[in-house]
Parts: C-alpha cells; sequence; structure tokens
C-alpha cells in the first residue's frame, strides 16, 4: 500500500501536501488477538515553520496495533489507544485512522529548511529578510524603561 497525495486528501491533512510512503502491513491472527504490524518508509511534504515553503520530511518507522477478538463488545473496551477490541465476527478490519494518526505521531515537532554546509537556512530568503526586519522593530519597541531599575537591584547570595 501506498500513501500518497490521495491518502493525504481523504485524510484532510492540510498541512501534509504530499508525499509517498510504502506501507508494509503485517497481520497476524490468532484466535482471539489480531497483531498488526506497519512498516512506513518514503517522504512527506509539509509547509516550512518559518517560510511556509514545502519541506520534504523522510521517514521511516514502525508501529503496532493489537486488536482484541470479543463475542461482544462492551461500552467503555476501546479506551486504550494501543488495543482495539471488536467483534470476534467482524470480517472486516479498517485501520485508515490508525495509519494517519501513526503518520502524524511520526512528523517532527518544529518542520524548517535544513542548513546547508555553511550552516546557513535554506528558507525563502525574501521571507528570512521580512522576519529579520520585524524581529529587529520589535526589539526596539519592547524596551521599557521602568524594568532599568530592576537591573541595578544586588541581590544577597
Amino acid at each position: 500500500m501506498v500513501c500518497d497525495k490521495q491518502f493525504f486528501e481523504l485524510a484532510e491533512l492540510t498541512d501534509l501536501q504530499d508525499g509517498c510512503l510504502d506501507l508494509r502491513v503485517d497481520m497476524i491472527k490468532t484466535e482471539k488477538l489480531v497483531d498488526v504490524k506497519c512498516h512506513f518508509s518514503g517522504f512527506v511534504m509539509a509547509p516550512c515553520d518559518r517560510c511556509l515553503l514545502p519541506v520534504n520530511i523522510p521517514m521511516e518507522f514502525e508501529d503496532r496495533l493489537i486488536v482484541k477478538l470479543v463475542p461482544t463488545v462492551e461500552e467503555g473496551d476501546n479506551e486504550d489507544d494501543d488495543i482495539w477490541v471488536m467483534d470476534e465476527n467482524t470480517y472486516e478490519l479498517d485501520i485508515f485512522h490508525f495509519v494517519y494518526e501513526c503518520i502524524r505521531l511520526a512528523m517532527p515537532l518544529r518542520i524548517v529548511h535544513a542548513d546547508d554546509e555553511n550552516g546557513h537556512s535554506t528558507c525563502d530568503p525574501a521571507v528570512l529578510a521580512k522576519l529579520k526586519e520585524l524581529s529587529a522593530d520589535s526589539a526596539k519597541q519592547d524596551h521599557d524603561p521602568r524594568w532599568d531599575a530592576l537591573k541595578n537591584l544586588k541581590l544577597d547570595s
């Protein structure tokens, strides 16, 4: 299975623009359990947190889901995220949302373009210049002379 642009559109992942993740699903079914192992390999495209241009994010990870088969599903049985409880007579297992959650949880917290070999950002230079301009302006405006008196305070150690 491949998680591509169509998958991301179906999942309504507004921050994931494109990608190509190969997904291998291994299922081992026993009498009362189904062990689902998913291996993801590929990349996704998401907007940069700094300049909003697309960033290619390589991904390779595995995740696991345990499905417990029971005669009747009681309310509150599916409280655990790591173990799903399903009726043993169910013949179909929809893991679409599980796959979606795995991808979202594997995403880095901060998405930015990588620095070049000299340590300079490869983000859009126009956006970087505007950010620098705005941060310099805000630093000038944030100075409050009332706080200068506190700098002269001496604390006994």
